[in-house]
């Protein structure tokens, strides 16, 4: 017999469906199409106010050409059903790493439950339709704002090769440095002093991460996030796209991946190996987004076999730090 959620999920979803289009019709919707390199998708927002709360880190993505979509996300809040929300009925025990519901069938329907904020991304996989709900506006937390949408753009740009990574890139017109490794790394201290030395920026912390035979890195968001005092239970988001729009690239080509680590003193840059770059770089990634069954993973080992790797130790010179990433492209440019 088949477990409890993944029994429930299609008609969970199929509720789930209903009240969006009961918020949708209190409401008005907010249409909004954004582009990602060559991936269209539509957001349809219940509601002016939800829109303004989700839109400020992927404004560098609009695209108002018109055309055909490759994926659609409805959107609305869960106060904007009179009668109350459905209740989301799966227990905390059901709920795996990066809040997927256990049962979820990754060739039908997912649910994905973040209950720090209790907002919940329902996806049709074959119809590439996602479902978001936050309980409500106010209480979108400074990380959904920094880097919205992440389990609904999963899935609304992924595919084969083509996977949502936890990742930074910089670089220029001679190609892209990937900067891979775990939260607190210096993934962003990296990103920021390259942007602040002439370079370009397409992310300090996710990316679309394109894995053919020349690996691209593409643009999600136009913000990055930098940690205050240790005891600070919010980062700095810097709004680059506002501050610095003539730096954001919308894509390049991989031609590096580095691993920085924060150690102090002087920045440092030595060769690393594929295995290396790999074990700093999988975890993070695959626990942080485990929607695919773990597709990413042989997508991730192409990339670092493909291209060189480099360890990065991070110092307190910004300047270095920006030197070191020139360095990389110099030896990489092709």
């Amino acid at each position: 017999m088949p477990r409890l959620a993944e029994a429930a999920l299609p008609s969970f979803y199929a509720a789930a469906a209903r009240e969006y289009d009961l918020a949708a019709e209190r409401t008005g919707v907010v249409e909004v199409d954004l582009r990602f390199a060559d991936r269209r998708v539509r957001l349809r927002f219940a509601g002016a106010e939800l829109a303004d709360a989700l839109l400020g880190a992927l404004a560098a993505r609009r695209d108002d050409g018109g055309g055909e979509v490759d994926a659609t996300i409805a959107l609305w809040e869960a106060r904007a059903r009179p009668a109350g929300s459905l209740p989301f009925p799966w227990p905390v025990a059901d709920v795996g790493p990066g809040g997927l519901v256990r049962g979820s069938d990754f060739s039908r329907v997912l649910a994905v439950h973040e209950t720090y904020s209790d907002t919940v991304t329902l996806v049709d996989a074959a119809e590439r339709a996602v479902l978001h709900r936050v309980p409500h506006c106010g209480a979108v937390p400074w990380w959904e704002r920094a880097a919205p949408l992440r389990p609904a753009l999963f899935w609304a740009l992924g595919g084969e090769g083509r996977h949502l990574v936890h990742a930074g890139a910089v670089g220029d017109d001679r190609g892209g440095v990937l900067l891979a490794g775990a939260r607190g790394s210096g993934k962003t201290t990296v990103a920021l002093a390259a942007l602040q030395h002439g370079l370009g920026f397409v992310a300090d912390d996710y990316l679309l991460l394109h894995a053919n035979e020349e690996p691209k890195a593409v643009s999600l968001y136009g913000t990055a996030s930098i940690s205050g005092a240790p005891d600070a239970q919010a980062k700095t988001v810097v709004d680059v796209t506002s501050l610095m729009p003539d730096s954001l690239r919308q894509s390049l080509p991989v031609r590096a991946v580095a691993v920085p680590r924060i150690c102090g003193g002087r920045a440092r840059l030595r060769h690393l190996s594929p295995a290396e770059a790999l074990r700093a770089w999988a975890p993070t990634t695959v626990f942080q987004m485990p929607f695919d069954d773990g597709a990413a993973l042989a997508s991730l080992a192409a990339v670092v076999r493909r291209v060189p790797c480099f360890a990065l130790d991070v110092g307190d010179d910004g300047a270095e730090l920006a030197d070191a990433v020139e360095q990389v492209l110099e030896r990489t440019a092709q």
